[in-house]
C-alpha cells in the first residue's frame, strides 16, 4: 500500500470507524457501537469484512499484515481499534 502512515489514536480512529460502519452498514437500523458484535450480529460477511479491512488500512495509511486479518481482531469496533490505532502498533508483533 503507497501512501503515508496516518497518526491515529485508538479514539480517533473508533470514532471515524463508527462513523463509516453506521453510514455503510446501519444507515436505517440500530446503530452500530463500540461493543456491537461485528460477525455475530450478522453485519459483516465474507465480502464485506474485505471492505472493512480496506477501509481499515486506508485510515491507518499501511497495510494489515496477513497474519493479523483473524476474524477475533475484527470482532468488534473497539477490538479493530484497540489492534490498529497507531499507538498500539505493537499489538500486531
Amino acid at each position: 500500500m503507497s501512501g503515508a502512515h496516518v497518526v491515529l489514536s485508538r479514539a480517533a480512529l473508533l470514532s471515524e470507524l463508527l462513523a463509516w460502519l453506521n453510514q455503510r452498514f446501519a444507515p436505517d437500523g440500530p446503530s452500530i457501537r463500540a461493543d456491537t458484535p461485528l460477525f455475530a450480529s450478522g453485519l459483516l460477511d465474507s465480502l464485506r469484512i474485505l471492505e472493512l479491512i480496506a477501509w481499515t488500512e486506508r485510515a491507518i495509511g499501511r497495510e494489515i499484515p496477513d497474519a493479523a486479518i483473524r476474524m477475533d481482531n475484527f470482532a468488534t469496533p473497539a477490538r479493530i481499534a484497540e489492534l490498529f490505532a497507531t499507538e498500539d502498533r505493537h499489538a500486531l508483533r
